[in-house]
C-alpha cells in the first residue's frame, strides 16, 4: 500500500513471502505481480489489507463523495453513536463528518424488517425521483457516491435499483450492503 506491498502466501504450514513497488495509480497492478513472483494465483483465496484508503483519509485527499440514504436520515454519520472521548467535556470536539452535508441526500424509500427476516417495502423511490437524485448528486461536484438504505443488509436489492442511474451518469457507486451486510446502519454507512 505505501512505497511496496507486501504479499504472503500460506500453503499448509509453509509461509512465503514477496515484495514489490506499489503502484498507486492502480494498487491491483502490485498484487498481481507479486501473486506472479509467488507463483500464480490459481485457487487462492485473497485476503487484503491496504493503507491506500486510510492514508487518503488521514490526508483528506479523497474524491468528492456524496451520500444516498432513506428520508430523515442524511444527519445520521453526524449524530453517529453518541460515543465521546471525553465523556464530561463541557466543549467536546466532533469529528468532521465523513460527508459534508451539502452532499448527503435522501430519497423517499423505507422498508422495514418482518420477524421472517425479510423485508416489507413501504415505500420506493419512483424513476422520476430517481432522476432528479441523480442530477442533484452529478452538480454537487460528488464524483463517488456511497448509497445506503435502512435494512439493505437483509435484502440490498433497493441499494442497487438506486445506484444504477447514479453509475449511468459516469459517478463510482458503492452500496453499503456489498460492503458490511450488518444491521447497524451508522458503521455500515461509515
Amino acid at each position: 500500500g505505501g512505497t511496496f506491498t507486501d504479499l504472503v502466501l500460506l500453503e499448509g504450514d509453509k509461509v512465503r513471502t514477496v515484495k514489490v513497488q506499489s503502484t498507486p495509480g492502480d494498487p491491483s497492478e502490485a498484487v498481481l505481480r507479486g501473486l506472479e513472483a509467488l507463483g500464480g494465483a490459481e485457487g487462492v483465496e485473497l485476503i487484503h489489507g491496504s493503507t491506500v484508503g486510510l492514508n487518503a483519509m488521514l490526508t483528506g485527499e479523497v474524491a468528492p463523495t456524496a451520500l444516498v440514504t432513506n428520508e430523515g436520515f442524511r444527519d445520521l454519520m453526524e449524530i453517529g453513536r453518541q460515543e465521546r472521548p471525553e465523556l464530561y467535556s463541557l466543549h467536546p470536539k466532533k469529528p468532521a463528518p465523513l460527508v459534508e452535508r451539502r452532499r448527503r441526500f435522501e430519497v423517499g424509500q423505507r422498508a422495514y424488517p418482518l420477524d421472517d427476516g425479510s423485508l416489507e417495502l413501504a415505500k420506493r423511490p419512483k424513476r422520476a425521483e430517481l432522476r432528479r437524485l441523480t442530477e442533484r448528486v452529478r452538480r454537487s461536484g460528488a464524483k463517488s457516491v456511497a448509497v445506503c438504505l435502512l435494512h439493505s443488509y437483509a435484502d440490498p436489492g433497493m441499494e442497487e435499483e438506486i445506484a444504477r442511474p447514479l453509475a449511468a451518469a459516469g459517478l463510482s457507486v458503492t452500496c453499503s450492503a456489498r460492503l458490511l451486510a450488518e444491521h447497524r446502519e451508522y458503521e455500515r454507512f461509515s
